[in-house]
Order: C-alpha cells, then sequence, then structure tokens
C-alpha cells in the first residue's frame, strides 16, 4: 500500500505504523512521568481500589527507571524520525535530569547530619504555622542545654544556619504533612529531606548544562554538566541531606546561566542579581563571588548596574526581615551554629580564622580526607583554564570568575576546623564547583583534538567519580566518624583517609 499523502515530517522510510508507535511511547511517558510525580511528591505512594482495578504505586526508584527508559526510547524514536545521532540526541536535558535524580536516589539514605535537622523540621513549622521558628519540636532541645544546631533567642528556639534550604524544600513536604505526617516519623524526615536535597542539585545541573550550551559546544556542555553532577561534592554532599550547599549552588548556577545569557542579551545580565542575592542568603560567604560579579558587571554591563542591583534587593529584603524578627536586628543572624552580629564578626570570630595560610591550603586542596584535588583532581583542569582565559582574549566573564576560587579559599583555609566537621570530600568548597566546573570548558576545547591530554582527562573524571561514589554508597558509617572525629590526625592518613577506609567497607561489605 502507498501512502499518497504522507505527513511532510516523515521521512521515506516511515511508516504510518512507526508514527503511531512513537506516539505511544509519548503518551506512555507522560502518563508514567506524571505517575512518578504523584509517588515523588506522596510520600508512600498511593494505594486504592477503583471497581475490579486495584491501583498502587509506592517506591519513586521504581518509576524513575521506567520514566528514564521511556524517554530513551521516546528520543531514541524521534532522532530516528529528524535522522539526528545518537550523540546528539542522548545529550537531551531531559534525560540528563532523571538520570542524575535516579542516581543521586539509589543508595536509598539520608546522610544524617545535625546541621541538617533544622532545614530537615522547618518545612514543617512552615506549613502547620506559618512561622520558622522550632518551638513546637521539643524532642529536638531539652531544658538544661540546647543543640549546636540550634539557638534560643527572644524566647525562640530558631535556626543556628540561614534557613532557606527549609523553604526550598517546601514543595516535597507540603503533601505529606497536610496529610498529617508525625514530626516524631524520623526515618519518613530524612526522607522528605533527601528527595528535597535530590531535585535541588539536579536542578543545579540541569540550569548549569543550559548555562554551558551558551558558551561553548553542546557536547562539551554535556559532559561537564555530568561532571558536575557526580565528579564532585554534589554527588557525595549536596544531594544527600539539605545542608546550605545545594541551594547555594542552585542559585550560583541560575546566576551562571543569566551572565551567560547576558553576553548575548545584556538585560539578563540584570537578572542574575536576583540569583546571586539568593545564594548570598542561602551561604553568606557568597558575598565574595556577588563582589566579583558587580565588579564585572561596571566593567562590561555598566547600563545594567542599577537592574542588577535592584534585583538582589527581594532576596536580601526577605533574609533583613528575618533576621529582624527572630534576631532582633536586619544585621544579625545564624551562621556556623553561632549567632553573629557585625560587632561580633569583627571581633570575638575572627578567632574561627587561626589555621596558618600553608596548612590550610594544604588541607583544603591536597588532605587525603578532604583535598579538593585528592576528590576532585579534574578541577586541575580548571586551573589550567585560569591560566588560558588569562593569557588569551576574549574570557572577560571567565576572568572575573576565575578569582572567585582563590578567594573563597582563603577563609576556608584559614578556619580553625576547616576541613569542615563530620562529613565526607571537600564539603566547604561545594559551593564553588559550579564555577570551577564553566571553568572546564577552555581547557576541554583547547585538548579535544590531543590525545594524550584527552586520555588524562578521562582518567581524572574516572577518579573523581570513584571518590565520590565512595562517599554516597558507603553511608560514610557511624563507626567511621566515630573512628575520625577526635583523631584528627586522620585527616593526614592516606592508610585510614575515608576514601580508602570506606572504599574497603563497600569491598567486604561489612559495614
Amino acid at each position: 500500500m502507498t501512502f499518497l499523502n504522507r505527513p511532510a515530517f516523515l521521512s521515506p522510510r516511515q511508516t504510518y505504523g512507526s508514527l503511531l508507535f512513537e506516539r505511544f511511547v509519548s503518551a506512555l511517558f507522560y502518563l508514567v512521568a506524571a505517575n512518578l510525580f504523584v509517588v515523588f511528591f506522596v510520600q508512600g505512594g498511593y494505594d486504592f481500589t477503583v471497581g475490579p482495578f486495584h491501583l498502587h504505586a509506592y517506591s519513586p526508584k521504581n518509576w524513575l527507571l521506567l520514566c528514564l527508559a521511556l524517554a530513551i526510547v521516546k528520543a531514541w524514536l524521534t532522532g530516528k524520525r529528524t535522522q539526528t545521532p545518537v550523540a546528539e540526541w542522548i545529550q537531551s536535558p531531559l534525560l540528563l535530569f532523571l538520570s542524575v535524580v535516579l542516581i543521586y536516589s539509589l543508595n536509598g539514605r539520608t546522610f544524617d547530619t545535625s546541621d541538617a535537622i533544622p532545614a530537615r523540621y522547618l518545612p514543617l513549622s512552615l506549613i502547620q504555622e506559618f512561622d520558622f521558628d522550632l518551638d513546637e519540636f521539643p524532642f529536638l532541645y531539652n531544658d538544661v542545654e540546647d543543640p549546636y544546631f540550634l539557638r534560643r533567642v527572644n524566647d525562640r528556639l530558631v535556626s543556628a544556619y540561614p534557613p532557606w534550604a527549609g523553604v526550598l524544600a517546601l514543595p516535597v513536604y507540603l503533601v505529606p504533612v497536610l496529610l498529617g505526617i508525625s514530626p516524631r516519623a524520623h526515618f519518613q524526615l530524612m526522607d522528605l529531606e533527601k528527595r528535597a536535597a535530590v531535585l535541588i542539585t539536579a536542578l543545579s545541573v540541569l540550569i548549569l548544562l543550559f548555562a554551558l550550551r551558551r558558551v561553548t559546544r553542546h557536547n562539551i556542555a554535556w559532559v561537564i554538566a555530568v561532571i558536575y553532577a557526580f565528579w564532585t561534592s554534589s554527588f557525595s554532599t549536596s544531594s544527600q541531606a539539605l545542608w546550605q550547599h545545594g541551594p547555594s549552588q542552585l542559585f550560583l548556577a541560575l546566576a551562571i546561566y543569566c551572565l551567560a545569557r547576558g553576553l548575548e542579551t545584556p538585560k539578563f545580565s540584570a537578572y542574575a542579581g536576583l540569583a546571586l542575592g539568593s545564594a548570598v542568603i542561602c551561604r553568606p560567604l557568597n558575598i565574595l563571588i556577588a563582589l566579583l560579579v558587580v565588579a564585572y558587571i561596571v566593567h562590561k554591563h555598566r547600563d545594567q548596574l542599577i537592574g542588577f542591583l535592584l534585583a538582589t534587593v527581594p532576596p536580601v529584603l526577605l533574609f533583613m526581615s528575618y533576621n529582624h524578627f527572630y534576631f532582633g536586628s536586619p544585621f544579625t543572624t545564624g551562621f556556623s551554629g553561632e549567632v553573629i552580629s557585625p560587632a561580633s564578626l569583627f571581633g570575638h570570630h575572627l578567632s574561627w580564622f587561626r589555621t596558618p595560610i600553608l596548612e590550610g591550603l594544604a588541607g583544603v586542596l591536597g588532605s587525603p580526607a578532604r583535598g579538593l584535588f585528592i576528590h576532585s583532581p579534574i578541577f586541575l583542569f580548571s586551573c589550567v583554564s585560569m591560566v588560558i582565559v588569562w593569557r588569551e582574549p576574549g574570557y572577560l566573564l571567565l576572568k572575573y570568575l576565575s578569582l572567585a576560587f582563590p578567594l573563597l579559599l582563603l577563609p576556608i583555609a584559614t578556619l580553625g576546623s576547616w576541613w569542615g566537621g563530620t562529613c565526607y570530600g571537600p564539603r566547604l568548597l561545594a559551593d564553588i564547583t559550579p564555577i570551577l566546573c564553566l571553568l572546564l570548558y577552555p581547557s576541554f576545547e583547547r585538548f579535544e583534538r590531543k590525545a594524550l591530554l584527552k586520555y588524562a582527562i578521562v582518567g581524572l573524571s574516572a577518579l573523581s567519580v570513584f571518590m565520590h561514589a565512595i562517599g554516597v554508597f558507603s553511608g560514610y558509617n557511624a563507626k567511621y566518624r566515630d573512628i575520625m572525629e577526635p583523631h584528627h590526625e586522620l585527616l593526614w592518613s592516606w592508610v585510614d583517609s575515608p576514601p580508602v577506609y570506606l572504599g574497603k567497607q563497600i569491598l567486604t561489605k561489612n559495614f
């Protein structure tokens, strides 16, 4: 049979049967995606009967896997119809996002850190009582001494950290809280925390991909986005609990996207102010990055400066209002387990920065337990790119952003606890990873056709993902935390370093 009125979008080899199959797969994908949305945001899924049909769904991981499989088939069929090479359609942002969410969720556990406890419970307070205090959870504190992650101010118990990770987690918590989840349901709340952390970090991956596609070739952008997702602390830290780092990375990635788009459409440079203001209130140390971006705006887009500054007002005003209501002053806030004011910051809080600079730099960059270049050696190529962008014209934005790395290194390296407490890998440098990943593309473009350097990139990439996967799938168990916490000399031990110790645990399955 010959189809005389074949639609224009069908290739000569295409039949109506294959088109119908493609539409069937698309419909099935959207149905599964809708079901995944329900299961992900309704903890415990659903189980009910309609007439003779028994409908139930519980595990988001199973539906994630099915949704990803259907998305791959859908992309393959579309690519086949449009004669798109596999190397192109496989770089779909949707496929990347679903893959990241699935892999982040595979370990089935949340990194149980006390730093994230306020963010874990804050959504309950916001939904049930419309406030930021945590007085309604007496099991978090006692009458003798409050835990370090809470502070009692003006007869209110509030988080000793910026509260915005908990605010971003609201969509994940909303339905379970409205359905009556108990504040004492520890494991269920940890599961909600993990889901929120996974979504926040996965969104930052997606946004960084869109930013990279505006400054480099799509294949390089996709590779770097994968590196950011799995080769860095995004995998082992930000996606595993509601630290401040995940929201910070999300807003920094959004700022990078606005700045990258601003290279063609200058008004988007002004929009970066909103993202940067949000990044600063999530992680106040990001003010150093914001100052560099202000200098860039003055240099490159001076006509956008007023718009940029105005865009920073909403998040900053929100933060100041929160501080005034709960801490009594717009400039006093909870950070790093302390209540900090301008007077205390330039007073006794200066004692935080007591580590000799060379010792601290050696620790945050090269110690077996926390070194950035030990856990993510791929960032050595970011350093190479810093040299490239300063030696060659045409990289003005990267010139300014490259200064963020040494600028953030100085306060972190001189901290008395530069290792970041109980965690895995270079947690305190997690916030800078979107910028370090952006800085990879000049090196990748230059070395793409040089076989030896290409193999070096592949080798360092494999080592990076292996290092962070150890932290994710070992769970950084309590036994090792108890060994390491009182023995900080282990931070410098190669034999007893977390990757070696926990790697052995994974191999022997003796957790």
